[in-house]
């Protein structure tokens, strides 16, 4: 199949309203590609199937599964076959509707328990005519080091993405994750200072992941040291941690429940976080902020060992590996119009007003692409 032919193939299964999912995992040249022969709407009841998953931020709403393993194609250097609209209007948003609702977080902040909240809104942009999988073939040019995707299903909706923050890696028994949080533009350099509110709101996230994963078995576990970490044109603060597990039969499903919402999409206490979203956030985030990605996919692991005889006796073994992402830097698609998701974490020490500008920097970050 030719890179044309694939690219047809994509553009023909949104055409007749199949639900499909094409995705690129960071810094990889291949992408996969999974579909549907109908539309049903299938849902995972404990993350034991094989497929891939599209969570919601809501934990309490279940998952929904396309099923299967997945076409895989590399794609080659591209080119701008696939042109993008260049003429978009930006619908007007009162920034004093976030400014105040970041006000009240602040404000909750320093009465009560509340340590962290992560607050965000969307922004609706009027786009000519386009392709999602021209977009999507964009996202893939301009974000390498990103997972990005396209996810259509008609009974749910057009999603695509590119964003920098793992869930969770799990590789046989060996698990990796992060703790992803601070914002700044990148400037041409990843020698930067961080400020006091970006690193004591890393430092939250991190401590809050490795709390969560304490409960598990590990034969071993590893914090990782802090780095500057460059998205498209933002730098993010991260700590990268992994470990190797004893795994039971539920542990995929064990480890999303500790993990997600993380930190960094909700706050701190979980609870009481969620709660104020909830209650103070005037829209349904839906699927931003949930995760997505592969779950139970067999890899071939084989190697060649020497025996009496035989040389090069190649042994085939067959590892699960589930690798998900948290949904960020994503927009939902519709013809004509696109709806941005863009947020951020506020701390006592967090200013409004800034808070609003950081979601209108990565606003045009995501929107670079139309």
């Amino acid at each position: 199949m030719t890179q044309k032919e694939f690219i047809a193939k994509i553009e023909d299964l949104y055409a007749q309203h199949l639900p499909f999912v094409v995705y690129r995992k960071p810094e990889a040249t291949e992408v996969s590609l999974l579909f549907q022969e109908d539309d049903s709407l299938l849902f995972t009841e404990d993350f034991q199937e094989r497929g891939f998953v599209f969570a919601p931020f809501d934990w309490d709403k279940k998952a929904i599964l396309l099923s299967g393993s997945p076409e895989v194609f590399t794609l080659e250097a591209q080119s701008d076959e696939m042109p993008v609209t260049s003429t978009v209007t930006w619908q007007t948003e009162n920034p004093q509707v976030h400014i105040d609702l970041v006000n009240r977080a602040v404000a909750q902040i320093q009465k009560a328990d509340l340590q962290k909240v992560v607050l965000s809104r969307k922004q609706n942009i009027s786009i000519p005519q386009t392709s999602p999988v021209g977009l999507f073939l964009a996202l893939n040019k301009k974000y390498t080091t990103a997972f990005t995707y396209l996810w259509h299903h008609p009974k749910v909706g057009t999603w695509l993405g590119a964003t920098p923050e793992t869930l969770l890696a799990l590789n046989g028994r060996s698990l990796e994750t992060m703790a992803l949080a601070g914002t700044q533009s990148f400037e041409g350099t990843l020698d930067v200072n961080w400020g006091k509110k970006e690193q004591e709101e890393q430092q939250l996230v991190t401590d809050e992941i490795v709390n969560k994963l304490k409960p598990f078995d590990f034969k071993s576990f590893k914090v990782h040291d802090r780095e500057t970490y460059k998205a498209g044109n933002l730098l993010h603060l991260r700590t990268k941690i992994s470990g190797g597990l004893n795994l039971e039969k539920d542990t995929l499903k064990a480890l999303l429940s500790a993990l997600h919402p993380t930190p960094a999409v909700c706050g701190l206490p979980r609870d009481l976080a969620k709660s104020f979203i909830e209650t103070e956030e005037p829209y349904d985030r839906e699927f931003y902020t949930g995760f997505l990605g592969e779950i139970n996919m067999l890899t071939d692991a084989s190697k060649a060992r020497s025996r009496r005889n035989v040389e090069n006796l190649a042994y085939k073994t067959l590892k699960a590996t589930s690798s998900l992402y948290v949904n960020l830097r994503c927009m939902q698609f519709k013809p004509n119009r696109a709806t941005l998701y863009v947020g951020g974490g506020i701390t006592e020490a967090s200013n409004a007003e800034a808070e609003w500008e950081e979601t209108v920097n990565k606003a045009q970050t995501i929107a670079s692409i139309l």
